[in-house]
């Protein structure tokens, strides 16, 4: 058996402004700070309760902890926009930001980075 601690923190604030009937704009901003490790775990002995041999088997879980101990933070940033053309016809764009720091490799390394998109688009309905 072994114990896994987490921590999690988040913030997160959205606002909509409508300054005219036909413009509506949407800003996000949220943070998460997380972190979450894991105690060694301690396999029991069961070569006794075996009727075979298991040498070509590895049951055992040594570094794991190492290894999987979990640190990040990460921001995002968003805005969005939406201009009614006509009834049912709607102009989009958006525009999103992410910056993670990863202060502890997980189990595939190092995963900082940032992300920027940019989408825009035309929305129909019907």
């Amino acid at each position: 058996m072994s114990d896994y601690k987490s921590d999690v923190h988040n913030i997160y604030v959205n606002a909509t402004f409508l300054p005219m009937e036909k413009f509506r704009m949407t800003t996000t901003v949220s943070y998460n700070m997380s972190k979450a490790e894991l105690d060694e775990v301690i396999m029991p002995d069961i070569t006794d309760r075996l009727d075979g041999d298991l040498v070509h088997q590895d049951f055992s879980f040594n570094e794991m902890h190492e290894y999987s101990n979990l640190e990040y933070n990460i921001i995002r940033l968003s805005a969005s926009m939406e201009y009614l053309l006509s009834a049912g016809v709607t102009l989009t764009a958006d525009v999103d930001y992410a910056d993670l720091t990863d202060d502890q490799g997980y189990v595939y390394g190092d995963e900082s980075g940032s992300m920027f998109i940019i989408r825009t688009g035309v929305r129909f309905e019907f």
